[in-house]
């Protein structure tokens, strides 16, 4: 058996690795990160009551496109950054990168609601995950095809490994019958 080289190996671990990171980090981006909005989580609650004069503000900062859902039990006067919106128990907002939204909430009776957010994916990111798993399937390639080049080529008249297991096969069906 011939023995590969430690740049062989590294090779192979460095770019199984880089594979694995690649997945990992695409399947975070796409199960985890949409939900993920900073200091919100996937949403807030607001609850409107006498306690807090039946207002409630949340300030809202997308760090990426993010997307609001507002549904409460009652109607609800929406404001947002002191500009009043609509009479409404259910709003969509869009708040774009680098934005900063202050909502207001204001009724006259107790009204509980939730703010479900969720934000979108930006493209660098997306595209650095792309690029590790493309890095490291690469590597794994050139690491097949030096495998197959200097360890798996047999001289003329040799049998394959393939054809030893065959035949080996082959023995073992003969035996049995």
């Amino acid at each position: 058996m011939k023995k590969f080289p430690l740049r062989f190996i590294m090779l192979l671990i460095l770019s199984f690795s880089l594979s694995f990171s690649g997945l990992a980090y695409l399947l975070y981006l796409n199960a985890v990160f949409p939900e993920l909005v900073p200091f919100h989580g996937g949403g807030e609650r607001a609850t409107l009551t006498s306690a807090n004069n039946y207002t409630s503000q949340i300030p809202w900062e997308a760090y990426s496109r993010l997307h609001l859902t507002l549904q409460t039990n009652d109607t609800v006067k929406l404001y947002s950054n002191g500009d009043y919106i609509c009479d409404c128990t259910s709003y969509d907002f869009i708040i774009e990168p680098g934005d900063y939204v202050l909502i207001l909430l204001k009724s006259s009776s107790p009204v509980s609601g939730r703010f479900t957010a969720w934000q979108e994916i930006p493209l660098e990111k997306q595209l650095l995950g792309l690029s590790l798993l493309l890095v490291g399937l690469a590597g794994i390639g050139i690491s097949t095809i030096i495998l197959k080049k200097k360890y798996w080529t047999h001289k003329k008249g040799d049998i394959s490994t393939v054809g030893r297991v065959q035949i080996s096969l082959c023995a073992m069906l003969v035996n049995d019958n």
